[in-house]
């Protein structure tokens, strides 16, 4: 038996016997499309329809598969769940700038989720001294705190140029994200996380540009952070990149997320990165938020007390 069968005709036109003339084949594909009186599209199927042998308008048009593109809230740089997890664990349990009375799990948990917060570095071993092998330089400001999670790193600190590497959850430039040295992080006692043994002979120096508005909760002056070591990589790396503007910005949600008269609607509306023109100045637009969002926190409290 076949799901083929062979299309014939009798001819007996003209003088002679009549003889059968093959018309064609007959799938049991053809047979189910007539039941259900509907053309079925496979893999498999001619560009042409079997009855009119005109091209199927439809199968000309190109595929759409924007759905499974990613969009830009979503994590730039694939990891997997349980590293996460290790990782919103290890920031709240291991650094004070991330613990829990700093900054509530769920804005960090946003905060990790946000683009561009885990990055990814492959290690090219033709030029191992290249300038973006390099996470920090010393004595050049920055304004971003590392934490490792994959790979390694060398570090080179001291005036006698002091070499190490460091691995996985080794994180560096705490004090980038604070506004004044006193907020630094307690030294570790065990394992490279000699990033804070380093913190030691950090620098912090002022500058006094303002943040556009008295307004907003930002520091009045935006504190630039000086490593006093240089921080490259060995390997390809996998690592958390915060900077200071999404930090404090951060601790912003965090606070209004803990303040009673404010809604769940109103402090995740606050973005975790504040966008820069090309002069340097913030966007006012984030002082209005905030502004107006501390007018609305106002107005909600003297109603309750009427």
């Amino acid at each position: 038996k076949s799901h083929l069968a062979i299309v014939q005709r009798v001819n007996n036109e003209g003088e002679g016997d009549p003889f059968y003339e093959v018309l064609g084949i007959v799938t049991l594909e053809d047979v189910i499309e007539e039941i259900i009186k509907s053309e079925i599209l496979d893999e498999t199927d001619l560009y042409t329809d079997n009855k009119t042998k005109k091209k199927i308008a439809h199968r000309e048009k190109k595929q759409d598969f924007s759905a499974f593109k990613p969009t830009d809230n979503e994590l730039r740089v694939k990891i997997s769940p349980q590293l996460l997890l290790a990782t919103l664990r290890y920031l709240a349990t291991e650094v004070e700038s991330f613990s829990a009375c700093q900054m509530s799990e769920k804005i960090l948990l946003r905060l990790l989720k946000h683009p561009n917060v885990i990055q990814e570095l492959k290690y090219d071993d033709k030029d191992k001294k290249m300038t973006e092998h390099y996470l920090f330089h010393r004595n050049k400001p920055v304004d971003y705190f590392i934490l490792i999670l994959q790979g390694k790193v060398e570090v080179e600190a001291g005036k006698e140029g002091m070499k190490f590497e460091a691995g996985a959850f080794s994180y560096y430039g705490v004090l980038a994200l604070t506004s004044s040295p006193e907020n630094k992080s307690p030294p570790r006692a065990f394992g490279l996380n000699h990033s804070d043994s380093l913190n030691r002979g950090e620098r912090m120096e002022a500058v006094t540009p303002t943040l556009g508005s008295s307004n907003n909760q930002l520091n009045s002056f935006l504190q630039v952070y000086v490593p006093d070591y240089s921080v490259r990589a060995v390997s390809d790396l996998l690592y958390i990149k915060v900077t200071r503007q999404q930090y404090q910005n951060a601790l912003m949600a965090s606070r209004m997320d803990k303040t009673p008269q404010s809604s769940d609607s109103e402090f995740t509306k606050i973005e975790l990165t504040f966008t820069e023109h090309q002069d340097g100045q913030l966007d006012e637009s984030v002082t209005l938020l905030t502004t107006n969002s501390h007018k609305s926190n106002h107005n909600a409290h003297n109603d309750g007390a009427i």
